[in-house]
């Protein structure tokens, strides 16, 4: 019963955020999430020791 009347305050609370926050400024990636230019991920995926996205992408598929 108690973890019922929880789980309701907390949906009441999600929701009064969600309502009275501006459209989109909540659910919104960071930049600090962007993936970068395509330049960026090679390098980094060449550092990290994984092929280029060069060669990744010439693969052929093997669903096809």
């Amino acid at each position: 019963m108690k973890e019922d009347l929880e789980n309701k305050m907390l949906a009441a609370a999600i929701s009064a955020v969600l309502l009275f926050e501006p459209e989109g400024s909540i659910i919104k990636i960071s930049s600090g999430r962007d993936k970068g230019s395509l330049w960026f991920q090679e390098h980094t995926r060449i550092i990290i020791g994984k092929t280029s996205l060069s060669n990744e992408r010439s693969k052929r598929s093997i669903l096809r």
